[in-house]
């Protein structure tokens, strides 16, 4: 089998552990953006369930405007 001449491994390259840091540094941050906007979307589904919940438990007596339910 024909190589070709750079046979040196990832490790060896100067410049690996700061790509190495940069791509793990990356990741950590994008996975934490993920997750504060993972929980933003929760909070705000959380609210919106706790608002159709109170609109199903009114009495029918207390309904003024059916059109706004």
């Amino acid at each position: 089998m024909k190589t070709n001449g750079n046979d040196k491994a990832l490790e060896a390259y100067k410049i690996f552990p700061f790509v190495a840091w940069g791509l793990t540094i990356g990741f950590a941050f994008f996975v934490y953006n993920i997750a504060t906007e993972l929980q933003a979307v929760a909070d705000n589904l959380e609210e919106q369930a706790n608002q159709l919940q109170i609109k199903v438990n009114t009495p029918v007596e207390q309904i003024e405007d059916f059109e706004s339910y």
